[in-house]
């Protein structure tokens, strides 16, 4: 993968997750506080440390990701669930 397509691939990656994690915090999350790392298997290892705090509140962030290559796109998605103290079953948006 050249050096260009690992940036959009890390870049769209990113965008997934905040998508995912919007509806659940309502707030804006910076470039920098969200580290994601493309694994060769489709996965992504992520790493939140958002300003608020509110990444403490999450149960589960998962990524995916994988290159169409008769379209030369990505296709990236993202899922976050939030911690519920009452039960063990957990909200989720995707």
């Amino acid at each position: 993968m050249s050096s260009d397509e690992e940036v959009l691939l890390r870049f769209s990656i990113k965008e997934s997750l905040y998508k995912a994690m919007h509806p659940l915090i309502c707030q804006y999350v910076g470039f920098q506080e969200a580290e994601v790392q493309p694994q060769a298997d489709g996965t992504v290892l992520v790493r939140l440390d958002l300003k608020s705090g509110a990444h403490k509140r999450f149960g589960r962030v998962t990524a995916h990701w994988r290159k169409l290559p008769d379209l030369d796109f990505f296709l990236t998605s993202a899922s976050v669930r939030l911690k519920d103290n009452n039960s063990e079953d957990e909200k989720a948006t995707q």
